[in-house]
């Protein structure tokens, strides 16, 4: 396999060349050269590391097979508090949840960053790259922990992860500023996620920045889902949890599945998308939105425009006005680089463009916030089941889309991570600290606290470092010349 640029199909990087990058040199994000075609009905009754070693054998195909198994091996085993890695649980003959955080942070986000920092070392070693690595995120709450979690204690390895202030919830930032090792570290920036994602990729581009970094001995690179190592492993649980269905009776092989997606960056919905490219039977792909709303108005009208208030909401995951992983939908549709590029020239210049809407095949809706609050409780009053706010506003777009048949819903997090969304919702009292909202919860699922939770209570937090957007470089040089 050999992937190139969404904006240039001609210059070729091999699979390690493109994860140890992140981004592409003319800004553009890499997608694989072809998506090769799949017979899904020859992997029934294999279990979730295998399908894993299957697929990364065909995106990181300059790996060997000894390697790649290493890699998942680690990846997705007992780093996972669920033997299957990502059970669905179904809470009627027509509706399952996609547990997706079964992690050790509690977010689907796991999925992927348990992976690519053993990803990221065998790229490493395959092209004798010799420099230290330093990985600059961006998160809205989740990938942010996540990417510590992952990269921490790695060696040659630092990652700096910059967050919104005031833009996540109050157990997103103690678990990010919470940490064993020092080569992970969180910052807050004041704005929004849109401005944490806007100053890291002028850092990628900057070349004065990636000259004084290099000098300190590290080169650059993203463990946000602009990273294809972060992307291929998302296609998994969809291939896992489809073929779930067909072992447990739920449906014969062939017949479809709909997917709901609570959508922010593209990456988790467009996993789906990569996966029913390659001959996985999906029906409908239903994007969700909160009522940052940009997308779903996008794949109704074809007209993408950025230029509205962002709204906080209680669901911060998708708090996002520019979404990076559109553009690699955008080519999966239409693969045309300089049409491409002009779109993106018109978001980058006026925050806006339009496109024919006949060539997106995705269906979207949104949802409010009380209409979140409304699912959470129907879910619960129902079902006994606590869903997180991004599941609710998923649960709420499957009858808003009109979808029959079996549908399974991306449930992206944990309810730990945002419990006083959940606890009001359900009409209860919000306590006046987080443990004692952990303790509320934990009785309302019927289920002990999980070990990684109870965990947060015994580490020493990080007082939180506050800085404007043009003090993000400083901030950066500020943590590595500690190494």
């Amino acid at each position: 396999m050999k992937y190139h640029s969404t904006r240039n199909n001609n210059d070729l990087f091999s699979p390690s060349e493109a994860v140890l990058q992140g981004l592409a040199p003319d800004g553009g994000l890499f997608v694989p050269q072809e998506l090769p075609k799949v017979d899904f009905a020859t992997w029934i009754g294999l279990d979730y590391q295998t399908i894993a070693k299957r697929i990364f054998k065909i995106f990181f195909s300059d790996l060997s097979d000894q390697i790649i198994a290493e890699i998942v091996s680690a990846a997705y085993g007992d780093n996972f508090d669920d033997p299957q890695i990502v059970p669905v649980h179904l809470i009627d003959d027509q509706i399952g949840f996609l547990e997706l955080w079964h992690g050790p942070t509690l977010a689907f986000k796991d999925l992927a960053l348990q992976f690519l920092p053993h990803l990221m070392q065998a790229a490493k070693k395959q092209l004798h790259f010799e420099q230290d690595i330093l990985i600059l995120t961006a998160t809205s709450g989740d990938t942010g922990k996540a990417a510590m979690e992952g990269f921490a204690g790695v060696e040659h390895f630092k990652v700096i992860v910059f967050y919104p202030h005031n833009g996540v919830s109050s157990f997103q930032k103690r678990q990010m500023l919470c940490r064993d090792y020092d080569n992970v570290r969180a910052i807050a920036l004041r704005g929004d996620f849109d401005d944490c994602q806007r100053g890291v990729k002028q850092l990628f581009s900057d070349q004065e920045f990636a000259g004084e970094a290099a000098t300190a001995g590290y080169a650059l690179s993203s463990a946000n889902s602009i990273n294809i190592g972060r992307l291929i492993p998302q296609m998994i649980y969809y291939i896992n949890s489809y073929l779930q269905m067909v072992t447990a009776n739920c449906l014969s092989y062939g017949e479809p599945i709909s997917i709901v997606v609570p959508t922010g960056n593209f990456g988790n919905i467009l996993a789906a998308c990569y996966a029913k490219a390659m001959g996985l039977p999906l029906g409908r792909i239903h994007l969700a939105a909160n009522q940052n709303n940009v997308l779903a108005d996008f794949l109704q009208t074809g007209i993408y425009d950025s230029n509205r208030p962002l709204v906080k909401t209680s669901s911060p995951s998708m708090d996002i006005l520019v979404a990076s992983n559109l553009e690699r939908y955008l080519y999966l549709k239409k693969p045309d680089s300089e049409w491409l590029k002009s779109l993106m020239r018109d978001l980058n210049v006026s925050g806006k463009f339009q496109i024919d809407p006949e060539i997106l095949d995705l269906t979207a809706s949104w949802t409010d916030e009380n209409e979140t609050s409304i699912a959470i409780n129907q879910v619960y009053q129902s079902y006994e089941y606590l869903i997180d706010p991004h599941t609710a506003v998923a649960y709420s777009a499957i009858a808003k889309a009109g979808l029959t048949g079996l549908t399974l819903v991306a449930s992206t997090a944990s309810p730990y991570k945002f419990m006083e969304k959940i606890l009001s919702s359900l009409d209860k009292e919000i306590p006046p600290d987080d443990r004692q909202s952990i303790e509320t919860i934990a009785e309302l699922s019927g289920q002990g606290i999980p070990q990684t939770v109870s965990k947060l209570w015994r580490l020493p937090q990080d007082k939180e470092i506050v800085i404007s957007a043009d003090q993000m470089a400083k901030a950066i040089f500020d943590n590595i010349k500690r190494k």
